[in-house]
């Protein structure tokens, strides 16, 4: 196997580095993106590039995140897609877009945070250990979007200005259209913004059509902003939306045997963030103030299609929502940059549709408030943050069943910069999450009056040891992590999380370009053992072992060729109940990006996804260590072009 293994990551390694290199470039050792190491941040926070998001404009979370094998997005749609961080479930971190929280209890079947690149400015992982800042409840570590404004966006003085994107992929006749209008006049700029995405099911590396995977995808945002004097308010609002018929179970092929279902229903997902920002401009180093309200949705609706026999089916409504309010302060102390605060939250989900012919509605709800202060600094050759959270948590169940917990968080992280080039870091966190709200579509009657007396306060400790060697354009980057989350909540019982790994990156610069070759090695398990996908759904997956190569090159002046290659190596099944180990497979991503000189608005991209139009179902989804699971397979080989015209 191993002998496959390398001829396989040879193979591919070969052909991106002849097609991007220069000779005498590749002839140097071919090194791992480091996950970067700063005064502000010692705990080492993964930070998708720029360029990354870039490349990810017509596409989806997966795009993003592609290039990172540490952190892994299951499901071959957008609706089904979850974003998975060392093994564990976004739904146990702590995830806000542009600082607003995010509820994250939706459904094991779709997504719950569907972003669209296209939109982002940033996306941040901090892997583990995550700032008492990040919010509540990050017991696996954070993850954090943030969306662009029109000054982003808006060139050096001009007051009004434009961009539009168009973008065709050939598998599925997907076609993207996305137009971002924004300016500025006098204190206020703006910018409003709108995508499309249509198509058809596509086809796996088979050849063989997937049923009902067809884009059908709408996103809008309006951004405004307000300068008054020291004072900038913003105004935000995004938007995700779709609606289309999908698999049953959107994020699978279909299951033999089992319980009998329709191929297909309709799934109508929204997802919506509304904020408030007010923050001073204007910092002197005592008084740097932030106030943030924000509302955050997920709506999730399923029908099923009427027949013969049954002209009043089933339906389904699921309603998840976070209203927070953060207010803070940033200041200077002694050398150190000091942020405290207090946040607040009240998040709630609900349930209601027929279901068997039943008619049900539940809801839980959680009220959150806590006090927060996070320092970051560095004092010689050591950089440290350290922060600590106290937080109150108030539950109430399906039957108005009432659960008070409170506790503190901590988290401390350092690098010491043993010379120029050699640096080593340790970080640690033990974070209280309170009593969970179950996902929308889990939630049942639940009438007993200590029905939650067995699950307890969540808390999840963390804790990360790494190493990073640069000299030139060489970066080397090693680390060790481990988290266990204790009283997480699966239905009513709790049980016990573990990720424990390790990661490795190699990275090698050179005039013009890079190449990056990352690897990471994951073992999850449920209560001290190996637990399959379904034990799993909802709490984390077995992404076991990841390789990644990366490589980009301006070959000349705005003509640039890359490439990922992204491997999964053969993972033995470690669960009492499966009967299939999970398979391995090497997928090649190749593009090539053109910004004409006479045309300096202008930026052409054509690329090739699956380029060996490999069938295989991505190592994050759900099912593949069970044969009477048929997992979602990924599209093969697929030829896609896209234009941004800036104006």
């Amino acid at each position: 196997m191993m002998e496959s293994v390398m001829s396989n990551l040879s193979l591919a390694a070969l052909l991106l580095g002849s097609a991007l290199c220069p000779v005498q470039a590749f002839a140097q050792a071919i090194l791992l993106d480091p996950i970067p190491l700063t005064a502000e941040d010692p705990s080492g926070p993964i930070a998708v590039s720029g360029a990354q998001i870039e490349d990810a404009r017509t596409g989806t979370l997966k795009d993003v995140f592609r290039a990172e094998p540490s952190v892994t997005v299951g499901g071959a749609i957008a609706i089904a897609e979850r974003v998975f961080v060392n093994g564990i479930d976004e739904q146990q971190l702590a995830v806000s877009v542009d600082g607003a929280a995010q509820n994250n209890r939706m459904f094991h079947h779709t997504g719950t945070n569907i972003i669209d690149p296209n939109l982002l400015k940033a996306a941040r992982v901090d892997a583990g250990v995550a700032p008492a800042d990040a919010g509540f409840a990050a017991l696996a570590g954070s993850l954090a979007y943030e969306t662009k404004s029109a000054l982003d966006l808006l060139e050096p003085g001009r007051s009004f200005g434009g961009q539009a994107t168009l973008g065709y992929a050939g598998n599925g006749d997907t076609a993207t259209g996305a137009l971002a209008l924004y300016g500025r006049q006098g204190p206020v700029d703006a910018l409003v913004y709108g995508k499309r995405a249509t198509g058809n099911a596509y086809a796996d590396g088979d050849g063989t059509v997937v049923p009902r995977t067809g884009a059908d995808m709408t996103s809008h945002a309006l951004k405004l902003g307000l300068q008054m004097g020291d004072w900038r308010a913003e105004l935000g609002a995004l938007g995700f939306k779709d609606d289309a018929l999908r698999p049953y179970r959107a994020n699978l092929g279909g299951v033999i045997g089992g319980r009998p279902t329709p191929e297909t229903r309709r799934y109508a997902l929204e997802q919506t963030t509304r904020t408030l920002t007010l923050r001073r401009t204007a910092a002197d180093g005592l008084l740097d103030p932030e106030i943030r309200i924000a509302r955050s949705e997920s709506r999730l609706d399923t029908f099923d299609l009427a027949t013969p026999g049954k002209s009043a089916p089933d339906f389904n409504t699921g309603r998840a929502r976070t209203l927070s309010l953060v207010a803070q302060n940033r200041f200077q102390l002694g050398g150190a940059e000091v942020t405290v605060g207090l946040d607040a939250a009240r998040s709630r989900g609900r349930y209601a549709g027929q279901f068997r012919g039943a008619m049900l509605a539940f809801d839980e709800e959680r009220r959150t408030a806590g006090l927060f202060a996070q320092a970051r600094g560095n004092h010689g050759p050591i950089d440290y943050s350290a922060g600590l959270r106290y937080d109150q948590n108030r539950f109430t169940g399906v039957a108005g069943q009432s659960v008070d917990t409170d506790g503190a968080s901590v988290n401390g992280a350092l690098t010491w910069h043993v010379t120029e080039a050699l640096s080593v870091k340790a970080a640690a966190s033990s974070v209280f999450g309170g009593t969970q709200l179950a996902s929308v579509y889990e939630l049942d009657d639940v009438s007993a009056p200590d029905a939650y007396d067995a699950l307890g306060a969540t808390r999840g400790r963390n804790g990360v040891l790494g190493a990073e060697w640069q000299r030139g354009g060489t970066t080397l980057g090693a680390e060790i992590f481990r988290t266990r989350i204790g009283n997480l909540r699966k239905g009513l019982t709790a049980r016990e999380l573990d990720s424990e790994g390790f990661r490795l990156s190699a990275r090698q610069d050179w005039q013009g370009g890079f190449a990056a070759l990352r690897y990471s090695d994951t073992e999850v398990t449920l209560d001290g053992r190996g637990a399959s996908s379904f034990d799993l759904r909802e709490l984390g997956t077995v992404p076991g072992a990841m390789v990644t190569l990366e490589a980009r090159h301006e070959i000349r002046p705005g003509l640039t060729l890359g490439g990922i290659v992204q491997h999964a190596i053969t993972e033995r099944t470690r669960a009492s109940d499966t009967d299939s180990d999970w398979p391995g497979y090497t997928v090649v991503d190749v593009f090539a990006e053109y910004a004409p000189a006479a045309l300096d608005n202008v930026t052409l991209r054509a690329e090739v996804t699956n380029l060996f139009d490999r069938a295989y179902v991505d190592r994050a989804s759900y099912g593949g260590d069970f044969t009477e699971v048929v997992g979602q397979r990924e599209p093969g080989r697929s030829i896609a072009a896209t234009a941004v015209v800036r104006f």
